[in-house]
């Protein structure tokens, strides 16, 4: 192998390299199926849960205000 095509070789190697790591950081961010269902499941049960949280905390006001009044 002379200089030249160890040269290209080289370049080769590191623009192949290059283009792998690009594919696996892409493939990587992109969320499969399911984990956007459990995403999807997981937004729906905060947003119950806010608004049992809410309600009650209002209701509570409601009674400590009826207790206070006598």
């Amino acid at each position: 192998m002379n200089p030249f095509e160890f040269v290209i070789a080289i370049i080769a190697l590191s623009f192949g390299y290059g283009l792998l790591s690009q594919y696996l950081k892409r493939r990587q961010k992109a969320p499969d199926k399911a984990s956007l269902e459990r995403l999807d499941m997981l937004e729906q049960r905060v947003e119950v849960l806010e608004r049992i949280l809410t309600d009650r905390r209002h209701e509570l006001d409601r009674e400590f205000d009826a207790l206070r009044r006598g």
